[in-house]
This record gives C-alpha cells, structure tokens and sequence, in this order.
C-alpha cells in the first residue's frame, strides 16, 4: 500500500512546494512574463535541448549493443530512452528507475537475450555517470577559479568532487580489473550467517553479470570511446541549457563560472532522493543560486522562476512523448509494473553459461 501512497504524496508535495516558490518569490504573473519573454522558438529550442538528455545516451547505448553483436537499430534505443523518462521522472533519482523497462522491451521487440542486453545497459550507465562526472569535474573546476568562495565553501565542493572521483574510479577499476566486487561482498555477508543458501544461489548470478559487465567493459574499445563521446553532449545540453535561456529571455550572456554553478547545483539535487523531478526541490534551489550570484539583477527571482518554469514545460513535453510511446508500443502494463517497483533488474536474467563467456 505504501508503494502507492508514497509516490502520491512525494507528487503533491513537490507540486505544492513547485507552486509555491514561483508564487512566493518569482510572483505567478511576472514569470509567465518571463517565459513569454523567451518566445515560442526559444521554448522549442530548450526542448530539443532537453530531449538531449535522453537521446544522447540512447544513441550511445545502441552503438554499445551493436559491438556486442545485437542487431538493435537506433530507433529502438531511442523509443526505450523517451518511454523511460516519465518512470525516471517520478523515480527516487532522475536517472535510475526505467532500465527494466527498456530491457524488456529492446529484448522482445528484436528476440536478443535479455542477459546481453542488460550488459551493455549497465555499461551505458555507467558512462552516462561518467559523463556527468567528467563535466561536473570540469564545471567545479571553473567555478573554483573564476568565483569566490568562501573557505569552508571551496573545500567542501574540492572534497565532494573527490569522493565521487574516487568512488567512480575504484568502481570501474574493480570491474575491469575483474576483482568481482559483488561476489566478494556476498561472501562478507555469507561469513556472517546470513541468508547462506539463498546468498549462494545469489554469489552465482552475481558471478555471471560481472563477467558479462567485464566483458562489455573490455570489448571493443574503439566503440566504448565513441559511446562515451557521444553520452557526454547529454551532459553538455544540462551545461549549456541556461545560457539558451537567457539568451532568449534578456539576449545576454552569461559568464561561464555561471553556467557551471548552475549545472552543479542541477545535478547534485537530480542525484539525491526526492520529490519526483526535484519539484519543488529544484525551483528552491535555483531561486537561491540566481539571488546568490545576482543573475537576471533586479529580477533575479522573477527569472529563476520562469527558468523553472520552460524547464518543468520541457519536462511534461517529454513525460507526454515517453506516455504515448508507452501507450502505442502495448508497453503500458509493464511500464506501470515498474513505477510501482514490481518489475526490476534481475541478476537471473544476466544468467549465462560462465564457460561461453570466457570464450
């Protein structure tokens, strides 16, 4: 029951807090001016930016499949992509919820093995956090050098950028290195008395999906580059997507040490559990960066809130694409079965023959 009722009041707080934001600060009429500053074309434009989000790792994704020798063509990764914003969006974290959905789906409509497919997912999010990573790297960088922090502010963002840097490497190093850190941890539990038989049919699987993620890791690297070039332009599109705003808004320009606080700011709040999309979460956020860094000058709030406002329109165009897509596609019961969080990754289905995968 809960299942269903948290999601509910997550969804009505964040409208509430969403509301109120824009009406306390920005002030409901003074935004909608804002974003009828921004014009039709500047709306569409940060649309087709927004739908870089998902389509960018979708391409690469397909590229990885094909390495792997499934014939799954573009289109297909890309359907899988948009029908899987709308559970991401109302997911704990904007970028994890929808993989089983799109496994399932690449799966059936092009008879491949659900295992071989689920590999080449793992790996194609794991570059997408790389790409994000890389970018925030590059953004803090920036922002470290072009804005005053103070102390206390300077090595707190210098510490957390290196906990994620570490945290991302030791775990790409431990499935390339093959040193089955899954399985290792499943042995610690087993030492300790728990669950010792359904943790050795569970050390079995979790053998077999890492030997599938080292292999996807590994093979063609040529195509792994490519991939991950081509993941970062949806990391690009977050970074740039103001400055597409308020060239729009008030044809000005804003500085890059801007741009990659903004971005920053974007991610760490997309990365931690909340209201579904971070509404709420989000325009509380970005009314604060925007009076703190005094963009827009004297309507800082005004355009923070119409900057929310073109990014929550951009949303519900593509949670309305990702719907009918779900509709058209006869995915509509699968797709509810996994917003409930009945339906997820297995390690059964990365089930394989250990031998065969050596080869």
């Amino acid at each position: 029951m809960w299942k269903k009722v948290l999601p509910a009041c997550l969804l009505v707080i964040g409208i509430g807090l969403f509301i109120f934001f824009i009406s306390k600060f920005g002030g409901i009429e003074a935004s909608i001016k804002v974003v009828a500053q921004v014009g039709w074309v500047g709306v569409i434009l940060f649309i087709l930016n927004a739908a870089l989000v998902p389509a960018a790792p979708a391409i690469g994704w397909a590229m990885l499949m094909r390495a792997e020798g499934l014939k799954v063509p573009t289109s297909t990764a890309l359907k899988a992509a948009f029908m899987g914003f709308p559970i991401n969006f109302i997911a704990p974290s904007m970028y994890l919820g929808a993989e089983p959905l799109k496994v399932i789906y690449v799966a059936n409509a092009h008879d491949v093995p659900k295992r071989r497919v689920l590999a080449t997912i793992i790996v194609s999010k794991v570059q997408e956090v790389g790409a994000l990573l890389i970018t925030m790297l590059v953004a803090a960088g920036i922002a470290l050098t072009r804005i005053k922090f103070q102390s206390g502010q300077r090595w707190m963002l210098i510490g957390g950028m290196a906990v994620l840097t570490v945290c991302f490497a030791l775990g790409i190093y431990a499935f390339l290195g093959n040193f089955k850190p899954t399985v290792k941890f499943i042995n610690l539990l087993a030492r300790f008395g728990f669950a010792k038989r359904k943790l050795a049919r569970l050390r079995t699987h979790a053998h077999e999906v890492e030997i599938i993620i080292q292999r996807s890791f590994t093979h063609g690297w040529r195509t792994f580059i490519a991939s991950q070039l081509v993941t970062l332009i949806s990391a690009a599109s977050i970074l740039i997507r103001p400055w597409l705003f308020f060239v729009f808004a008030s044809d000005h320009w804003i500085p890059i040490q801007q741009l990659c606080a903004i971005y920053l700011i974007t991610n760490l709040i997309n990365m931690v559990p909340h209201t579904p999309g971070g509404l709420g979460i989000f325009e509380g956020g970005m009314i604060g960066l925007f009076a703190l860094m005094g963009l827009g000058e004297a309507k800082t709030e005004q355009m923070a809130a119409g900057f929310s406002i073109v990014t929550r329109t951009a949303d519900v165009v593509l949670i309305a694409v990702g719907v009918v897509l779900i509709f058209v596609l006869n995915m509509r019961s699968f797709a509810k079965s996994v917003t409930k969080g009945e339906q997820k990754l297995s390690m059964k289905d990365a089930t394989v023959e250990t031998e065969t995968l050596k080869k």
